[in-house]
Parts: structure tokens; sequence; C-alpha cells
């Protein structure tokens, strides 16, 4: 007896598949319909569900109507329900289910746009909103809350990114960082500071991230910190001392050439060489004057070898080939380095640190 022809007969094709295939395609994009933008905005500040995948559909869409819809809205709620479904997927304290091409971290950030300057909603709504979910009960929405303020390098939000800093959970700390580095305020810096102890490594690292971003204010902090006990936070220390470029970090990137931690004392190296010919009299007073470790000549090595100033390289020449030579000593070193430095000066080749800076 031959096969049935009949799918739903056959061994190979399940009953239900059929109708399984119609409802996934249904479920990928149910019918948008015409109802304007202003009409789904009205209904999706009223908390309906229906009409919010909708319109957040026009808006992915780049629908100008919709994007008017949203800044014509004359209370807080559209934007509450907004940040409400990026940071938790819900609209309006309901489960919302939106169709599977609008479930992608996509979506919520091209929503995250319209709270940002000319781009939705009007500015003082945006932030009053952003400003009230910072201190949201919900973990979730206090996170969304601080990175959008973030971005948007919102000044107001400043006391509360520091008090963020305490938060029990530890991605809203981290986004209270971050926003805080897009800030650059000075007055960040001490809340900055108090909250190293208890970091984890990646908060530790975007700790001095902001820092750094902060500049010059946060250098007396920074060198404070460069005599810390902990390796990892001399280095992130040093680290940041490099990108603001401050003359009184010197001193700091020379002491590091000692240190008993290699990571370190490369870090202090790389930050003697960004310095310039301002690296110089340091390192060779370091070499005459301190006990010679092995990584401090390695260091020192490092240092005066990318010193590309013709006229001074003849000076540090014999002193690099002795520093690099197997047969050097420590009884040596100290006096030819004080040698190459009194040549330096007195040539006027190197004029000195004090009238440099």
């Amino acid at each position: 007896m031959a096969p049935s022809s009949d799918p739903e007969l056959t061994n190979s094709t399940p009953p239900t598949s059929i109708v399984e295939d119609i409802d996934a395609s249904m479920q990928a994009m149910p019918p948008v319909g015409v109802t304007p933008p202003p009409v789904l905005a009205h209904d999706a500040a009223e908390g309906h569900r229906g009409g919010a995948w909708r319109l957040l559909y026009w808006i992915i869409e780049n629908d100008p109507r919709a994007l008017e819809a949203v800044a014509c809205q004359d209370d807080d709620r559209l934007a509450q329900h907004l940040l409400e479904f990026i940071a938790l997927g819900s609209w309006a304290g309901k489960s919302f289910i939106v169709p599977p091409p609008f479930r992608s971290s996509y979506t919520r950030m091209r929503l995250s746009t319209l709270f940002l300057p000319r781009s939705g909603m009007e500015p003082e709504r945006a932030e009053r909103v952003l400003l009230q979910a910072a201190r949201s009960l919900q973990p979730a929405v206090r996170e969304a809350a601080l990175t959008i303020l973030g971005i948007m390098h919102a000044q107001t939000a400043l006391s509360y990114m520091i008090d963020a800093l305490q938060d029990p959970i530890e991605a809203v700390r981290l986004q209270a960082i971050k926003g805080l580095e897009r800030l650059e305020s000075p007055k960040a810096v001490p809340a900055l500071v108090q909250a190293l102890p208890t970091a984890n490594e990646q908060a530790t690292a975007q700790i001095f991230a902001a820092l750094a971003h902060i500049g010059n204010e946060a250098v007396p902090a920074l060198l404070d910190l460069s005599t810390s006990r902990s390796a990892w936070i001399r280095w992130n220390c040093l680290r940041a001392l490099r990108k603001t470029c401050n003359l009184r970090a010197i001193p700091a990137f020379v002491r590091a050439l000692r240190d008993v931690d290699h990571g370190v004392a490369w870090m202090g190296a790389k930050g003697l060489v960004e310095c310039g010919t301002l690296g110089i009299e340091p390192v060779l007073r370091s070499l005459a004057t301190d006990e010679i470790t092995v990584w401090q000549v390695e260091t020192a090595v490092y240092v005066l070898n990318h010193q590309h100033d013709p006229q001074m390289r003849p000076y540090l020449a014999p002193l690099l080939t002795h520093l690099r030579s197997l047969s050097s000593t420590q009884i040596s070193t100290p006096y030819l380095a004080y040698q190459v430095l009194n040549h330096l000066l007195a040539d006027g080749v190197l004029k000195p640190a004090s009238s440099q800076v």
C-alpha cells in the first residue's frame, strides 16, 4: 500500500507542525495596523501594551510622527513606561511580550536615545524622570537611569551618582562610576577614593579611569594612593597619572622604578618616557643616590633608551652600555650616573628639572 501524501498522515511531519509554523509567523510580526502614532502614544501612556508595542515599532522605524508623538506628551507617564521597558521589559507594571524582532538589545538602546536632547522627549521631562528613577526601589531601573544620565552628561545627576557609589547592587555602582567619569567633576574625587576598598577588579579599574578623566584635580589623591600596600592599586594609580600628563607625577614614577612589583615598576618607566626630557634628571639622580636594584636598572635602561634627542644620546650611551653589562656593579653605577648628569647640566644639554617645570 502506497504511503499517504497527506502531511497530517506522514511519519516525518508532526501533525501540529503546520499550525505551529503559522503561529510562529504570526508571533514574529503581528499586524501593526494604521492607528496614527499620536493615538498610540496616548494609549501607551495610559498603560495599554498593544498601543505600546505598535508605537515602539514606529520608533524603531524612525518614523518622525512617532518621535513627535513622544515629544508632545503632556505628562511623565510615557517616559516612565519607556524607562521601565528598557530596564525590566515590562510596561506599566505588567508583563510585556513584544514580537521577537523587538526583543534585541539594539531596540532598548534605540529607545534610550529618546531621553537624549533633541532626540525625542523634552529635556526637562527626560531629566526629571531619570533622576526620580535613579533612586527607584528596583535595581535594574536605577542602573538604566544612571546609564542614560551618564550618557547625557547631566550635571544635575552628580549627587545621585555619588550616592549610588554606595548602592548594594554592583551593576548600579558600576554605572555610577562610569557616569562620574563622563561628568569629570572634581567634587566626585573623595567619593571615588572612598569606594575603592570595597570595589572589585572591574570597578577599581573604572574608578581610576574616572580619576584620570577628572585630571589635575585628582592628582593629589592619586599621589596618595600611589604608596598603597596593594600592587594593583599602585599600578592603577600610575596608569591614571600617565593619562593626566601632570608633572607632579614624576617623583611617583621614579619611586616606582624600585617597586617590588615588576608591573608597577614598568608602569612607572612608561610614565617617565611620556614625560620626555623631564624624566632624565630624576632617573639619573635615583641611580646616583638610591640603592640599586635589578628592576631599577632594567627600567632605567628602558627610560634612558627612549630618549631620542640627538644631543643627549652621546652622553647617555656610556651609562646605557654599563647598565646593560653583566659586569656592572652597584659601586660603579651611582658614580657613572652622577658624572653623566653633571656633564648634561654643565653643557646645557639638559636643563635642571626645576627650571623646566
